[in-house]
């Protein structure tokens, strides 16, 4: 199989998002700008293993249940859930609130694990929802600690798109800078109108920015006031969690901290 086939059936299996979770063969083809009939030998190879589902009554793509034996594989790997699930739920339980694990991939963050409060009105994500590092207190707070050069680009990519969380390049970069001087993050009706957050770093055993660990909640009672009252409790959680990070060789992908740059 030749590297640009790979690359294709990347991009198809890319294509299934959280906003777009399923697909007909031609409005796939037509997304992707594939010839339908490479398109089609791709997902029919996908789903004789497994990985992609014809839904019976829609005859749309979907991802196959082979993609939760796999998430499954990678959680018993790295002991996400008997390590890290029981300090997020002790997060849960003393702030009443939501608690998020945000992993860094690339240029993006990576929603991985999420405890949900046990509260009524509540924050609820999509575990495996990726999203830019402009947009958020989960994924600032990781941005803050990147490379300069990383920096800039990221927030070139946001400004070149227009999007509304990004006053200005030195507005964003100034604050980038105290955020890494205070070592936390707080935002509000960035990732969704009515939500807030504040986040902290976390880091690998190379002591690189890795990740983020997040209080999440309704602005009503969340505000920055009341987000600095539950921070202490993230912060003294945060140094067993990064201590437990710091042994696992989590399989996110950073190139930029072993190559200068990377080329678009």
């Amino acid at each position: 199989m030749s590297s640009k086939t790979v690359d294709k059936a990347l991009s198809i299996l890319d294509a299934f998002t959280v906003e777009t979770p399923t697909w007909g063969l031609r409005e796939l083809a037509r997304n992707l700008d594939m010839n339908h009939t490479i398109v089609h030998r791709i997902l029919a190879t996908f789903e004789e293993k497994g990985y992609l589902y014809i839904n019976p009554e829609t005859k749309k793509y979907e991802l196959g249940i082979k993609f939760i034996e796999l998430n499954n594989v990678v959680e018993e790997h790295l002991n996400i859930s008997t390590m890290i699930q029981p300090i997020m739920k002790e997060i849960a339980l003393e702030t009443g609130e939501s608690v998020a694990l945000t992993i860094l991939d690339e240029m993006e963050g990576v929603f991985v694990k999420i405890v949900e409060s046990e509260q009524k009105v509540r924050f609820a994500e999509s575990v495996g929802k990726r999203s830019p590092l402009y947009i958020g207190a989960s994924h600032k707070v990781i941005l803050a600690y990147l490379p300069e050069e990383i920096q800039h680009k990221i927030i070139d990519d946001g400004l070149n798109n227009k999007v509304k969380y990004i006053k200005s390049k030195a507005e964003l970069l100034d604050r980038l800078k105290k955020i890494k001087e205070e070592g936390w993050c707080y935002s509000e009706g960035e990732t969704f109108d009515d939500v807030a957050a504040c986040s902290v770093p976390l880091f690998d055993g190379k002591s690189q920015i890795l990740g983020s660990l997040s209080i999440a909640g309704p602005k009503y009672r969340f505000s920055r006031e009341q987000s600095e009252e539950m921070l202490p409790v993230l912060k003294e959680n945060v140094v067993k969690l990064n201590s437990i990070l710091s042994k696992l060789n989590f399989p996110s992908r950073r190139s930029y901290f072993t190559k200068n740059l990377i080329t678009s």
